[in-house]
């Protein structure tokens, strides 16, 4: 198992080192950059852009600037065809490689560090993707698990109509309506962000976060429910099911000891996408309740063509989704002690 797991872990090293390629040719070749804003100054001469163009590392070509991007340019030769001027005259401003987590400085954020400016919202999202998973798992578990025992009932029925309804709506266009009716009409609910100015306590943090969660939660539940309960419709029929009552098992050890755990690999299996949707789902929930999170951060820097956080998230995207797949794989052994891993293909 081990040694799967590191030649898992060099494979999936390898992958990220491809991803990184195919993300930064493509951001490098869209129109645009930070230069762009000059040309709606009617003073801006071609000096000026032959200036910012050196300043950035923009003159050269994209080979190299994705080595200097990938691992620092104090890998470049020490020629002006290769270092860029900020290199040239302030060794203290080079990009050091994303290698050892430098992503270089951002265009719009006065200069920071692209990474210090991810680090302040990564706590807002990792708190909202972590508090819709919880609720989607313990809403979507206990329902598809309900719906499965009580097949053909009232109970199974309610639940099927209503997933059904719920993923035909769009869940950024219900948490608007849940946003207006709850928090402007009833003012329940706080209209935006993920705390009060001024206050800050748990309370107020938990107030602001109940509703966006809960939103981002349904996907989770109308999943979860599904999945398990087609997969525990599938497993109560199977023989080892029929034995294990035989032999006098009381019913709730059948069910989670026999039933259950096996119906769970394909939950598991959609665990792989949680990482990436913490990226990519919450965009849409961070922009309708103004939640200071990577997503809104991401649309920003989209806007503002600022490369470096762009490809910064880009990076982080890609590493969470290809650790998810990992982790998915792992996990299989530990749930299904059936699967076992060949090291030798």
């Amino acid at each position: 198992m081990t040694r799967y797991i590191v030649r898992r872990s060099i494979q999936s090293f390898l992958l990220l080192i491809l991803a990184t390629i195919i993300g930064f040719t493509i951001y490098q070749r869209a129109p645009g950059g930070p230069i762009q804003f000059l040309d709606d100054d009617p003073t801006a001469t071609s000096a000026d852009f032959n200036r910012l163009e050196r300043l950035y590392g923009l003159d050269r070509s994209i080979p190299v600037q994705y080595i200097a991007w990938l691992a620092g340019e104090d890998w470049l030769p020490n020629h002006a065809n290769w270092r860029s001027g900020r290199c040239m005259n302030n060794s203290e401003k080079c990009v050091k490689g994303i290698i050892r987590l430098d992503f270089g400085r951002s265009f719009s954020y006065k200069g920071r560090s692209s990474i210090e400016v991810i680090a302040e919202r990564i706590p807002a999202t990792f708190t909202l993707a972590l508090a819709s998973l919880i609720i989607g798992v313990l809403g979507g578990v206990p329902l598809g698990i309900y719906a499965a025992l009580r097949r053909g009932k009232w109970g199974d029925h309610a639940i099927r109509v209503s997933t059904v309804l719920l993923n035909a709506v769009p869940h950024w266009w219900l948490g608007l309506l849940l946003l207006i009716f709850l928090g402007s009409y009833l003012r329940l609910v706080p209209l935006s962000g993920m705390q009060t100015i001024g206050n800050g306590s748990l309370l107020d943090r938990l107030h602001h976060l109940i509703l966006p969660a809960t939103v981002a939660a349904i996907g989770g539940w109308i999943g979860y429910s599904r999945i398990l309960r087609f997969e525990m419709l599938e497993v109560l029929n199977q023989d080892y099911v029929r034995t294990a009552r035989a032999k006098g098992l009381r019913e709730r050890m059948v069910i989670v000891r026999h039933v259950l755990r096996n119906a769970l690999m394909p939950f598991v299996t959609g665990l792989s996408g949680i990482f990436l949707l913490i990226l990519s789902g919450s965009v849409l929930f961070e922009m309708v309740f103004s939640w200071p999170g990577m997503g809104r951060l991401f649309i920003a820097a989209v806007n503002a063509r600022d490369y470096p956080v762009m490809m910064a998230l880009f990076v982080i995207g890609s590493f969470l989704g290809i650790l998810g797949i990992l982790m998915v794989d792992i996990l299989y052994s530990f749930v299904d002690p059936r699967v076992k891993y060949d090291i030798t293909k």
